[in-house]
């Protein structure tokens, strides 16, 4: 056998070490995991799918028509990271659109894309987590390794006594976000105290929290009404706001308004 001869024979050493050991990339790793096979396999049928080493951190996706592009990085569970991105690419092919921008009397203006960021983020994650879980992936891997500076950041808002509820909303998102690594003690001190802010409020952020889990279960993937209801529980009269699904070309029309339709003037610099 050749085994065998190569064993006996010192000639066949050098030979033997000239093979270099190249480590599976974070993607190539990721994608090989056969959990995620079939709906790797489904993305691919359905869209031109490139992956590209993300410039930070965070892993990413877009989806561009019938093209999807997947930004990865290196973090503690990659398979779990590209399922996600894989399931919101699923997300977005099925009819899902994220919102853009917006506008609202609710909001301050430097505060509406914070806003954005976190309902499109939660959004998202409240609609894939059962699909993320019935792969064969954990409640812990659904949080992703930027995570672990969620709990700092929800101890530091409620120190700071946020003094109106739209301020207090984005965080109250992040808390409810499925998944991660809170135990159930430090979830239900941190959701005591966000309730406990302002009595006043209470009702409106427990509406908030049945909204998110009636869009989790839905048939639709339109979360206009779901976004319209949201924001009318934070300001149910006089709530001029308008979201839109491109960029500032579209309003009105590539958008929704939530109650009262208005109209917006440019002031030039």
């Amino acid at each position: 056998m050749l085994v065998s001869r190569m064993r006996h024979n010192p000639a066949f050493l050098p030979f033997l070490f000239l093979f270099p050991f190249f480590p599976m990339s974070v993607i190539d790793k990721a994608r090989a995991d056969r959990r995620i096979a079939g709906l790797l396999r489904d993305v691919q049928q359905r869209a031109r799918l490139r992956f590209e080493k993300s410039d930070s951190s965070e892993w990413l996706s877009s989806v561009d028509e019938d093209r999807a592009i997947i930004e990865y990085a290196g973090c503690r569970h990659p398979s779990a990271a590209l399922a996600q991105e894989l399931l919101t690419i699923d997300m977005r092919l099925r009819g899902y659109r994220p919102i853009r921008l917006g506008i609202s009397s609710l909001f301050d203006q430097d505060a509406t894309p914070t806003f954005i960021n976190v309902l499109n983020h939660e959004l998202q994650r409240h609609r894939i987590y059962e699909r993320f879980l019935a792969l064969g992936f954990t409640p812990e891997q659904f949080q992703r390794d930027s995570g672990k500076d969620t709990f700092p950041y929800l101890q530091q808002v409620l120190m700071t006594a946020p003094d109106n509820i739209a301020r207090v909303v984005p965080p109250f998102l992040m808390l409810l976000s499925p998944g991660g690594t809170l135990s159930l003690d430090a979830f239900q001190d941190l959701y005591d105290r966000f309730l406990r802010i302002n009595t006043a409020w209470t009702r409106q952020l427990l509406t908030i929290e049945q909204l998110l889990k009636d869009w989790a279960g839905a048939e639709t993937l339109d979360q206009t009404l779901t976004v319209r209801k949201l924001m009318l529980t934070l300001q149910p009269k006089e709530n001029f706001s308008w979201f839109g699904f491109k960029d500032e070309s579209g309003f009105p029309d590539k958008g929704f308004f939530i109650a009262e339709a208005f109209s917006v003037r440019v002031i030039p610099d």
